[in-house]
């Protein structure tokens, strides 16, 4: 299998029907890193387009 069925595969389980890119996980870090997230602590924040089911 290819990457890219395996990639379209994977999609398929995701509530926003695509796979996260590199730049999105990083736009988290950075802003965790920053003045603007300065207040946060103690939280987990899924960066998985709706995967994981959150109450």
């Amino acid at each position: 299998m290819d990457f890219e069925v395996f990639a379209k595969n994977l999609a398929k389980g995701i509530p926003l029907g695509r796979i996260g890119t590199a730049e999105e996980f990083a736009n988290l870090a950075c802003f965790l890193a920053s003045e603007q997230g300065s207040f946060i602590t103690g939280t987990a924040i899924n960066v998985d387009g709706g995967r994981s089911p959150v109450v």
